[in-house]
């Protein structure tokens, strides 16, 4: 006959069962941490394994800035300040007036040089209205392919760096062309205009004296008015009438929109796929939201990394410290046309730049995400 279990029996049985309960769900517990450590890991992998492609083929920084030609407006000739007709920060076509210098003393040095001119005529019995207009001509070309060889040279230099087109060069050599063409013209016409004040008249060196003066009185009266360069405005000013302007001295500051490109620094080793004209888009602080497209115009091939030697004494090296050593940086030139970004394309902003390496790329796509994510952030940055 069987006997009756007894109390401590069935507790001891009840210990087992919990005891075993637990340990259960001990080891679901760890297979469910298991499980998510396994899955960080898996996507921390991935997410490594996609930096280092991404870093090769669509590589980005945020360190880029909006950079432009800031030229000092300065007068050539001396006067009072009678008319501003530049308001600050406001755009102005090249050509426009910034500011008119009272032209007063050079009207009279300029009636005076016409009249000096006139008696020097008189003196070798010749007419020499034709000789004046056909100087003011002159000075008058040579004035224009002064500025032509100016803006030529600058255009040249940005076809260089890749910031300009090479149509942009072509068009800037035709003007340059054509405006010395004029100059060639304009001479002619005043050594035609001489042969008729006849041969004493041409070799009289009173004549060639009062044809300077004239020359230079002409010029000076045309410098009266200060003009913009390029397009672009005015900045950084603080003129009113009645104040004395200086030659030479500067009395506003002119940003060119014309010739405007970003300089974004990447990290050394994100230069190996970047070439001239890869697709860019780019992010301004200053558009929060808004993507705008451009190129890669250049790769500058050095820097200054502070290294300085001096002859005598032995190269200086800097320690590095921690395991990792920092990344170098490069800047690239970023070409942006003249339609992108027009209106807010403010020298010294910052911007967030990517590069598209490969056409028609899968991994474009994910670039092209980002940037626009990054757009956003300027709201809250």
């Amino acid at each position: 006959m069987t006997k009756p279990k007894g109390k401590n029996e069935e507790q001891v049985l009840q210990s087992d069962s919990s005891q075993a309960e637990s340990s259960q769900a001990v080891d679901k517990k760890s297979n469910k941490i298991r499980q998510a450590t396994n899955l960080i890991l898996i996507i921390v992998s991935v997410l490594f394994v996609f930096h280092l492609i991404a870093d090769r083929f669509i590589p980005s920084t945020d360190l880029g800035r909006i950079r432009g030609y800031v030229v000092p407006i300065s007068p050539q000739v001396s006067g009072e300040i009678i008319e501003i007709l530049a308001t600050p920060n406001t755009f102005i076509q090249a050509g426009d007036v910034l500011a008119k210098i009272d032209p007063t003393d050079y009207v009279i040095a300029l009636e005076q040089a016409e009249q000096s001119l006139k008696k020097a005529g008189q003196n070798v019995g010749a007419q020499t209205a034709n000789v004046a207009a056909a100087q003011a001509k002159v000075t008058n070309a040579v004035a224009n392919y002064k500025n032509a060889q100016v803006q030529s040279k600058r255009i040249f230099t940005m076809v260089e760096k890749q910031v300009m087109s090479q149509a942009d060069a072509d068009n800037a050599r035709a003007e340059l062309t054509k405006a010395e063409a004029g100059v060639a013209s304009a001479k002619a016409d005043l050594a035609k205009a001489k042969e008729r004040l006849g041969s004493e008249g041409e070799n009289n060196t009173n004549v060639q004296s009062a044809l300077l003066s004239l020359e230079k009185a002409q010029l000076n009266l045309q410098r009266t008015s200060i003009i913009a360069p390029t397009d672009g405005v005015a900045s950084n000013f603080r003129l009113k009438e009645g104040i004395y302007a200086n030659a030479g001295q500067p009395i506003m500051t002119f940003i060119s929109s014309e010739d405007v490109w970003i300089e974004a620094y990447f990290r050394e080793n994100s230069l190996g796929n970047i070439t001239a004209g890869d697709k860019v888009e780019f992010a301004l602080d200053y558009a929060p939201g808004q993507v705008f497209k451009a190129t890669v115009g250049s790769i500058d091939y050095g820097i200054d990394w502070g290294q300085s030697e001096q002859t005598g004494k032995l190269a200086q090296i800097s320690g590095q410290t921690g395991w990792l050593r920092q990344s170098q940086r490069f800047p690239v030139t970023i070409v942006l046309s003249k339609e992108e970004a027009v209106g807010l394309r403010r020298v010294g902003g910052q911007a967030d730049v990517i590069v598209y390496t490969k056409d028609s790329s899968l991994i474009n796509l994910f670039g092209r995400a980002w940037i626009r994510i990054v757009s956003w952030f300027s709201y809250v940055r």
